[in-house]
């Protein structure tokens, strides 16, 4: 019996020692897609992409390296087609968890992007932590651009996007976050909108989704009040004329010290409270002056009333045009008013909500050289 005993323990210990991966292959026998655009081309679905091409160390043990991409592309009526037409093309099995970002097309986009976060949902190599944006041209061109900042487009638009969100100035919104959005039945969210300027990719602004679907557009240059609203680590410039001399220019640096919104509920009516205490860094005059105490508390409240209107623009914005909460308002009344969030429609409540604004600035040096470090924005 003992002998028995042992001989099956040899079998297990053999058999373990044996066990490896019968499918694996290497790196360089695997097609890593970089980027995907997805796009409507007449009734049809054309994917595209950057696939990376990796060379093999001549050193013994080094590992392949990206040497470059390639780009590829098919079509067919359906998702299931044009992925079964873009893998025939394919040398190797397709790996997408290496994807760095997905470009929908705007004509797409307009039509719905739901469809296709669902599929990504389902799709278990698929990273839901990948950055999705919306692209002005089509993304078989966008892809194809010849860039010498990044070895890929891929990388290019995920490094300016994450630039761009470290500053304060974008988003960066991943797949993951839209199926949120989705999943808890908000009508509306907003997506980085990218294009082409001056022959170079740009980011240009944010693409604002109702339904998943795409409605309208923020330039850049008007996505301030939004910002105020959905980023910590703000930081933007604002110009304020000198208060008794008008040809004085001051530049401001402005950033969020701390945001705190709070919803009550009166009458069935949701009222929207956002308080913002900014710090405001004084960045340079068009003549150098003196400033006196009153001019300083001066200065104060016009920084603030123009940040307050910025606000106010774009919500006016997504209560009577887009009629949808794009700022992510409804998370915050479900925490604060979960049995009477359960029994309504936010989307349809939302429009006719009531909105109180409060911006309070604080000038925290005037010296042309910036000697304040700039604080994490604190969320209540």
């Amino acid at each position: 019996m003992l002998k028995k005993a042992y001989e099956i323990l040899i079998l297990i210990i053999c058999s373990i020692a044996l066990v490896g991966c019968w499918d694996y292959r290497d790196i360089d026998q695997k097609c890593v897609v970089v980027s995907i655009g997805v796009d409507k081309v007449k009734n049809m679905i054309e994917f595209s992409g950057e696939v990376a091409q990796f060379a093999s160390s001549k050193e013994k043990g080094e590992k392949a390296q990206v040497a470059n991409v390639y780009n590829m592309e098919s079509l067919g009526k359906t998702f299931g087609e044009a992925r079964k037409n873009y893998d025939s093309s394919n040398p190797f099995p397709l790996f997408l968890g290496a994807a760095r970002v997905v470009v929908f097309g705007q004509d797409y986009a307009k039509e719905g992007i739901g469809s296709y976060l669902n599929r990504v949902d389902r799709t278990t190599d698929y990273r839901k932590t990948v950055l999705a944006v919306v692209s002005k041209e089509k993304p078989s061109i966008l892809l194809n651009t010849d860039t010498q900042k990044d070895i890929a487009v891929g990388f290019l638009i995920e490094n300016i996007i994450g630039y761009l969100e470290n500053k304060g100035r974008s988003i960066y919104s991943t797949v993951g976050d839209l199926l949120s959005d989705i999943e808890l039945q908000q009508a509306g969210y907003v997506m980085p909108y990218i294009g082409m300027k001056k022959d170079n990719i740009s980011y240009l602004g944010l693409a604002v989704m109702k339904d998943s679907k795409l409605i309208d557009i923020i330039d850049e240059k008007n996505t301030q009040g939004m910002l105020y609203l959905l980023v910590k680590n703000l930081s933007s410039f604002e110009g304020i004329e000198e208060i008794e001399n008008k040809n004085n220019k001051y530049s401001f640096l402005i950033s969020i010290k701390k945001r705190k919104i709070k919803i009550d509920y009166e009458k069935n009516i949701p009222v929207i409270y956002i308080d913002l205490d900014l710090d405001a860094q004084l960045s340079y005059q068009y003549y150098r002056e003196h400033l006196h105490k009153k001019n300083i508390e001066k200065l104060e409240k016009e920084i603030s009333k123009k940040q307050k209107q910025k606000i106010q623009q774009i919500i006016q914005k997504a209560q009577k045009e887009y009629k949808c909460d794009i700022f992510g308002f409804a998370e915050y009344f479900r925490a604060q008013h979960i049995q009477e969030y359960e029994k309504m429609k936010w989307r349809e409540i939302f429009p006719n909500s009531k909105v109180v604004i409060r911006v309070n600035t604080k000038i925290i040096n005037t010296n042309l050289v910036n000697q304040n470090v700039k604080e994490k924005v604190t969320e209540e």
